[in-house]
């Protein structure tokens, strides 16, 4: 703008003064401003973006973004494009804070029917769903007198999984697996072969006769056959997420924070379980949408659980009497039942006698995540 007004100040004093090198100047700004504005609409004309995401992404480690940017004119470049682009948390609370964050890449020049590609490395502090708001393609060149701008329509959304801690030895425990032999009957698990029913990748210990050798070839990275005992432990897990609108509103923060805990608990139980091929888990979550994932052996499996446990939360209305119904149609019977819940046991037990018909275990194992009882099995990822 400011070189507009120059062009037309020294036209109108052209004009009353009668100078024709102040007719050759204004007319030199005039002719600038006009490049300026075809060279920065053709630039950005046609341009066409998008990104290639992980396979999965946890909360508390970073991940990459690639940003592709392509250019499909067959004679003109694009030089000193600006993309910026834009992520928000998509909370199930529609009456939280929206925060949003962004992030800018200068792509110095894209060639005709060409691509470029630049990374950007993401850390969220918190697992859920989050939206992309799309990308802003912007250019001032070449002389920086005006500035482009294309938007691209954003809505593209992407889960990011819990973060994934550290389990303690007491943790076997919860399979009835003292920790003195802890040790010894882990490698006894993991080294007796029964059915042969997966793949994972090799890890030092393995035996040799383990090795897929064509899996491996045609992935470039040893993998080793998995396989199902026939005695394999099975550990029924219940993630009981308390409803935080019956707290008041000073507690409804740590209530949050112990329900952020005990996801990463389950979640890192899951992963764990099925990485190392010690047995079998099988998880109710009890929240808004009650839903279950029986027997968990595998990492494709342990996958779409903890994208379920990504965007677990906790609903107006308890619950735990539905994901319990889950648990007795898919178990009829179970011997240890394990509860991670956010509440003492206490609250529960007056449902349960009020309800008898809902019990279907032989016995509870109670860890109440508001109460400190997952430092014991679990230490949060940093």
């Amino acid at each position: 703008m400011q070189v507009l007004f120059m062009a037309i100040f020294v036209l109108l004093a052209a004009i009353l003064r009668d100078v024709n090198l102040l007719i050759v100047l204004a007319g030199t700004l005039l002719a600038t401003l006009l490049i300026q504005w075809r060279v920065c609409a053709k630039t950005l004309k046609g341009l066409s973006t998008y990104r290639r995401l992980p396979r999965s992404m946890h909360s508390r480690k970073g991940f990459e973004v690639e940003l592709v940017i392509m250019n499909p004119k067959k004679w003109l470049g694009a030089w000193l494009v600006l993309a910026q682009d834009r992520i928000k948390y998509v909370s199930a609370d529609p009456a939280s804070e929206q925060i949003s964050q962004g992030i800018g890449l200068l792509y110095s020049s894209i060639a005709p029917c060409s691509t470029r590609i630049q990374k950007y490395r993401c850390i969220v502090q918190r697992h859920g769903k989050y939206q992309f708001l799309g990308t802003e393609l912007t250019t001032r060149f070449p002389f920086g007198l005006l500035r482009g701008i294309m938007p691209h329509n954003g809505g593209d959304t992407f889960i990011v999984q819990p973060a994934i801690g550290k389990l303690t030895p007491s943790w076997l425990e919860l399979f009835g697996i003292r920790t003195s032999n802890a040790r010894l009957r882990q490698t006894r698990s993991l080294s007796d072969e029964g059915d042969f029913f997966g793949l994972r990748a090799y890890r030092p210990g393995d035996s040799p006769r383990w090795i897929h050798w064509r899996s491996s070839a045609r992935r470039d990275e040893l993998m080793v056959k998995q396989f199902q005992q026939a005695d394999s432990r099975e550990l029924i897990v219940l993630l009981d997420l308390f409803p935080s609108s019956s707290l008041d509103q000073q507690y409804r923060g740590s209530q949050q924070k112990h329900q952020q805990l005990a996801i990463e608990f389950v979640a890192t139980l899951a992963s764990h379980v099925a990485s190392s091929n010690f047995g079998v888990i099988s998880v109710a979550i009890s929240d808004a949408e009650p839903t279950i994932a029986g027997r968990i052996q595998s990492r494709s499996q342990s996958s779409g659980l903890l994208d379920r446990l990504a965007i677990a939360h906790s609903g107006d209305e308890d619950k735990i009497e539905v994901a319990l119904g889950l648990l007795e149609r898919e178990f009829r019977r179970v011997e240890n039942l394990t509860v991670v819940s956010t509440r003492p046991q206490v609250a529960f037990q007056s449902q349960v006698n009020e309800n008898t018909a809902i019990i279907f275990w032989r016995s509870i194992t109670w860890l109440d995540a508001s109460a400190g009882d997952l430092t014991k099995y679990f230490a949060p990822a940093e």
